[in-house]
């Protein structure tokens, strides 16, 4: 057996396959393709080291550093690809760019008589084939948008379509990041700019024919910016508007923000307070001390019902605006009934066009 070569775009098309990244570790986590397994060659350190004897010894030296380095450990990085391969899956791998750490492995792989592929060109062909299929723009859906003010319920209405089936595409979980200013209190980091792109990618190409929901977002959310066929979409897809009450607003964002408990932590406050310091210049000095001192005094439906009051709905009803005529209004206040209202209204209306 001997190991063959794949391009980014046969190893797409793949129904399955069992992808091994050879690279680091801190390679791994900053980009990777989607579900694949990270068993890599060098630590990060044996890396850096690698590095620093091929920049100031050369080539050559650097090679024999690394075989040495690699040597003791061949017999427990196979044994480790071994116990991941799928029978009758493919079994690629691949490094940055399809050099000498994925031919190494593959032809390791070679020699004990395991039937495996490497990726032409790496992750780094791998990205671009995925930009270049964004550009492209093939998806066979077309998306509806929910529109509506801050704590209306958009996302538990879609967290009840994806209950009830339907396509839905939650940008906000993809990016860890609820979509405003303080869209990161209480989250751990985002995903990099990478690896938010992977999983959008991910995601869009399971889903078939038809529609697919979303919330509207603007072009970026926290720090991390919508691939341009999103954004687009979003600003062209069928719309609808959701509304509710300020009371059900106000408890659907404390329970949110405090995980039921009403209470926020030190840790996620002290993130809180710095965070109010953003919106300063449109809050308000005299209002900003006052959201601050019912902040520190836990009064949270306080300090949400002002943010929404003067902030939030302010900046949000223009926009909303911007974007009449809805095709459908629901009320968030039930999100499962604004999910069967949206469904009902979608199954009895002509195909939306893709874009």
């Amino acid at each position: 057996m001997s190991w063959r070569e794949i391009t980014a775009e046969d190893l797409n098309s793949l129904k399955k396959a069992v992808i091994v990244d050879v690279r680091s570790p801190c390679e791994y986590v900053e980009e990777h393709i989607p579900n694949a397994i990270n068993v890599p060659l060098f630590s990060d350190e044996e890396r850096q080291i690698i590095g620093t004897i091929y920049a100031l010894e050369g080539e050559v030296v650097a090679r024999r550093q690394g075989l040495k380095i690699i040597s003791p450990k061949i017999p427990e990085l196979i044994d480790e690809i071994l116990s991941k391969r799928i029978a009758s899956t493919p079994l690629v791998v691949h490094c940055w760019r399809g050099g000498l750490r994925s031919e190494s492995v593959a032809s390791l792989l070679s020699i004990i008589g395991v039937d495996c592929w490497r990726l032409t060109g790496g992750y780094k062909a791998w990205r671009k084939e995925l930009l270049s299929e964004f550009e492209d723009d093939p998806y066979a859906f077309a998306m509806v948008v929910l529109h509506g003010h801050t704590g209306a319920g958009k996302t538990e209405i879609l967290s009840k379509l994806k209950e009830m089936g339907q396509s839905v595409l939650d940008l906000e979980d993809l990016a860890n990041h609820r979509g405003s200013v303080f869209g990161a209190l209480g989250l751990g980091p985002q995903p990099t700019q990478k690896n938010f792109d992977a999983s959008i990618w991910q995601a869009v190409r399971t889903f078939p024919p038809g529609l697919v929901f979303v919330e509207a977002e603007g072009k970026k959310i926290g720090r991390l910016t919508l691939p341009k066929f999103v954004y687009d979409r979003i600003q062209y897809g069928a719309r609808v508007l959701v509304e509710g009450s300020l009371g059900a607003r106000c408890q659907r964002i404390v329970r949110d923000y405090t995980e039921g408990s009403r209470q926020l932590s030190s840790a996620t406050k002290e993130q809180a307070l710095h965070s109010l310091d953003a919106i300063k210049e449109r809050l308000g000095g005299q209002k900003l001390a006052e959201v601050k001192r019912l902040a520190e005094l836990n009064d949270l439906s306080s300090v949400v019902a002002i943010l929404l009051a003067d902030y939030y709905d302010p900046l949000y009803s223009k926009a909303i605006a911007n974007y009449q005529p809805y095709e459908l209004t629901v009320n968030g206040d039930e999100p499962q009934q604004a999910a069967e209202a949206i469904v009902k209204h979608y199954s009895t209306i002509p195909a939306l066009k893709n874009h």
